[in-house]
């Protein structure tokens, strides 16, 4: 496995990561998303949209790597909304701007009001298929990290034991 970039598109890589950055905490900052919350909220964006196109330069499809977005989104919220102690919800509806297909449902749009019925089926398909697949990625990696909280509140005893006092 190789390094996925040139050393030539790096800095249009950092544009892009920066980009992504301040499209999300934009997105956060119309939100009324705490301050204090702006920053990692920007973070995840960030790190959905690289995630998403690290998966799509190692082959996967533009529909696996939303899946791929989506499970990053939902794991660094969960994780950031127990550690911050704030809603899920506040870090998941930002992250996932940068995974939105605005571009392709604009094609799709475009595609119908030329006239193009059949590339605009073809697109608006796909456009869906990447909607699911983001979605698919937030259930699941949610549902998974909320087993493990269940399990721990129904077996308390293991995290006592981890307390430095030992009760």
């Amino acid at each position: 496995m190789s390094f996925p970039y040139t050393m030539e598109q790096i800095p249009h890589l950092l544009l892009l990561l920066v980009m992504s950055w301040l499209a999300t905490l934009g997105y956060a900052i119309l939100y009324h998303v705490p301050k204090s919350a702006s920053l990692w909220v920007g973070l995840i964006g960030t790190a959905a949209w690289l995630s998403q196109d690290l998966a799509m330069r190692f082959g996967v499809s533009s529909v696996g790597a939303a899946f791929v977005g989506g499970l990053v989104v939902s794991v660094l919220s969960e994780y950031l909304a127990r550690l911050k102690r704030m809603p899920v919800i506040v870090f998941v509806v930002g992250g996932i701007v940068p995974l939105v297909p605005g571009s392709s449902a604009f094609r799709t749009m475009r595609e119908f009001v030329t006239g193009h019925q059949l590339q605009g089926l073809a697109q608006g398909t796909n456009t869906f298929l990447i909607a699911s697949a983001i979605s698919a990625g937030l259930v699941i990696a949610g549902t998974i990290m909320r087993l493990d909280r269940r399990r721990r509140y129904e077996n308390p005893s293991t995290d006592r034991e981890r307390t430095p006092d030992g009760n």
